[in-house]
């Protein structure tokens, strides 16, 4: 039975995570603290991984209740010099800092090891989500990441923090969360194997796409959006920003040979994607834990 094993939340988008066993759904959908904060350069344009490679070499830790953010340096980073100028913030020493909006916190350390000035920006509603028309957690299963790091022989941590899920589902198969965004149609399940090229053919043209599903976590219940189309971040190491050879091309072919035969892809574009965005339209308060089965 497929479980929630794990919850992660990304308190300032593109800094490290943070583990809890149990999070405070809103009534947006969004995690409580999830993407609450995001640094935008002085012109107001947001700063972020896909923007700098630097954010790979700083070590985030927080205290969220205190709203306290701990900042250091990776010497994997510093070591591997895979940032231009990244030698230049080896003098950076570890600080704590409040979490407040504006110039302050931790604003001018990180404008030093990002080489950009930075403010941080405050949303408690329902924070900064990279889809605003699905602002629910994401969600992708154990199986699934496990799956992406035997392609590219790296361990299960290095997989998470590259694809950065805030739910992580256990006790079923590699990329079974396809089937919530991009579920079968009855009676068509067509063979990839009798399909030309490394890339499916559409055998669903003629037909009105299938409705992704709703599920349900506990007593909170969410929809199924989308299969996440992946940005530049996952193609770089979480702790040095070195960039992992021929990564999306090596990804998209192992994604389309491997695409369970019951999933309708016409939509998808590309194979470029992982996991899937969600939305919930209960407009009120729930609580999601570790350990509770998801239901239909």
């Amino acid at each position: 039975m497929p479980t929630l094993d794990r919850i992660t939340l990304y308190p300032v988008k593109s800094l490290d995570g943070v583990d809890v066993d149990e999070a405070r759904v809103l009534p947006s959908g969004g995690l409580e603290f999830d993407r609450r904060w995001r640094l935008v350069d002085l012109d107001g344009r947001v700063v972020n991984a896909k923007r700098s490679a630097r954010f790979h070499a700083i070590r985030a830790e927080f205290a969220l209740a205190e709203r306290l953010v701990s900042l250091s340096i990776d010497p994997a980073a510093l070591a591997a010099r895979a940032t231009p100028g990244i030698e230049q913030v080896a003098a950076l020493s570890p600080e704590s800092f409040h979490l407040v909006p504006g110039p302050d916190g931790p604003c001018g350390w990180l404008s030093e090891a990002l080489s950009i000035g930075v403010l941080l920006e405050e949303r408690a509603d329902g924070g900064f989500p990279d889809d605003r028309d699905a602002p629910g957690p994401t969600l992708v299963s154990t199986a699934s990441l496990a799956e992406v790091a035997r392609w590219f022989g790296f361990d299960l941590a290095e997989s998470r923090r590259r694809f950065r899920a805030n739910l992580e589902i256990g006790g079923c198969d590699a990329f079974w969360e396809d089937t919530l965004a991009s579920p079968a149609r009855p009676g068509l399940a067509p063979s990839l194997a009798d399909l030309p090229g490394d890339i499916p053919a559409d055998p669903y043209a003629s037909l009105p796409p299938p409705e992704p599903k709703e599920f349900s976590i506990g007593e909170a219940r969410f929809k199924a959006t989308n299969v996440c189309k992946r940005c530049v971040v996952p193609t770089r190491d979480s702790r040095s920003g070195a960039i992992t050879s021929h990564f999306r091309d090596a990804f998209e072919a192992r994604r389309g040979r491997g695409l369970r035969p019951d999933i309708d892809a016409s939509g998808w574009g590309l194979f470029y994607r992982l996991g899937v965005n969600t939305a919930s339209h209960l407009r009120r308060e729930n609580r999601l834990s570790r350990g509770t089965e998801l239901g239909s």
